[in-house]
């Protein structure tokens, strides 16, 4: 049987391109820690992030270290825990830990996801998680401009980090492509408030006392206390006060029926890239969740919707990922109020 020199130069460089690949490819870590500030339970940020690593963490096969309600302050001693316990990956489920979470790396050498913090990214050491969820909240202000009655809107945040502050901004956005006469107000719970429940309560009961039928909650446990307030309280002409939600699903205790929708992270599928990223010797880079990637996306909203209010989201939805609609990207607080100003005068 004759083999022509050609065969025989392709075949070996195959085998040496597959060899090297194979040779390339580290396994997935053993264990990867995951740290959350409020409780893995709280239907929001915190639960969404223990959901979404515990579906990659059954895909690849590694063990999930969690710490929750940790709280904003210094984590350092259960990251240090955790380096101590084999982690080889930890994630810093929360602003607040992008000094203490790059500090560990740097001390220890383990590899740190941290979120909202790309200065620090860093080759082989440190990647970082943002957010995109501009083109969903742009929705969700669709949506609230179709179902206000009163023409009065309102947003309730826990405080002003750069996801609060990119959704308020293209949710006023959408609301404005729909409903441009309408009155949005805004309001700030406090700094790191995100599980003062009752400061929600307080703030939101504040802007249905004043006429808003829509209210867009930003809170993680603070949410609880902005549905509260909307399932207890009527509007103006006596009806429902509807209530639009982050992150988290929370029709299983929506009893008054008052959740209109919510926009949904599904961090697993940044979880499974930066999981690829070590196995493919490229960890440290810059991740995002976002409408084009699968990881962000509206709930099915309430029942009370119409068909057509749904078509009119979907064909919004179509032109946000064509390019045609080009929503507002804003991020730090100062800039945000300026730009609510713009749409919304007073």
């Amino acid at each position: 049987m004759k083999i022509s020199v050609y065969s025989l130069i392709v075949g070996l460089l195959m085998i040496c391109f597959f060899t090297e690949n194979t040779i390339a490819q580290n396994p997935p870590p053993a264990m990867v820690g995951l740290c959350l500030p409020e409780a893995g339970t709280d239907k929001g940020w915190n639960e969404q992030a223990k959901v979404g690593l515990e579906k990659v963490a059954k895909k690849y096969g590694f063990k999930v270290m969690l710490a929750e309600a940790l709280g904003y302050g210094d984590i350092k001693p259960t990251l240090r825990d955790m380096v101590k316990k084999k982690c080889e990956l930890i994630i810093a489920h929360a602003s607040g830990y992008q000094t203490v979470a790059p500090e560990i790396a740097r001390e220890t050498g383990i590899k740190v996801t941290t979120v909202e913090n790309h200065k620090d990214v860093t080759p082989g050491l440190i990647s970082d998680i943002d957010t995109d969820p501009g083109p969903g909240a742009y929705l969700a202000g669709i949506l609230a401009g179709r179902m206000t009655r009163s023409n009065i809107v309102g947003i309730v945040v826990s405080d002003e980090p750069p996801t609060w502050n990119r959704m308020s901004a293209a949710f006023a956005q959408g609301l404005k492509s729909v409903r441009p006469d309408a009155k949005l107000l805004y309001s700030v719970i406090g700094e790191d408030a995100y599980a003062d429940a009752a400061g929600a309560k307080r703030n939101t009961e504040d802007q249905i006392a004043v006429g808003a039928d829509v209210i867009f909650g930003q809170g993680d446990g603070a949410s609880f206390g902005m549905l509260q307030a909307c399932s207890s309280r009527k509007a103006r002409d006596g009806g429902k006060v509807w209530f639009i939600d982050v992150i988290g699903d929370k029709r299983s205790i929506d009893r008054a029926d008052v959740l209109l929708s919510s926009i949904l992270f599904d961090f697993s599928v940044v979880y499974d890239e930066v999981i690829q990223s070590i196995i493919d010797g490229s960890f440290g880079k810059q991740h995002w969740i976002s409408v084009r990637n699968g990881g962000i996306h509206l709930l099915d909203p309430n029942p009370a919707v119409t068909d057509k209010i749904r078509q009119e989201i979907e064909a919004a939805r179509r032109k946000i990922v064509s390019g045609e609609i080009k929503v507002v990207e804003v991020v730090e607080a100062d800039m945000l109020h300026k730009y609510l100003r713009k749409l919304f005068p007073k």
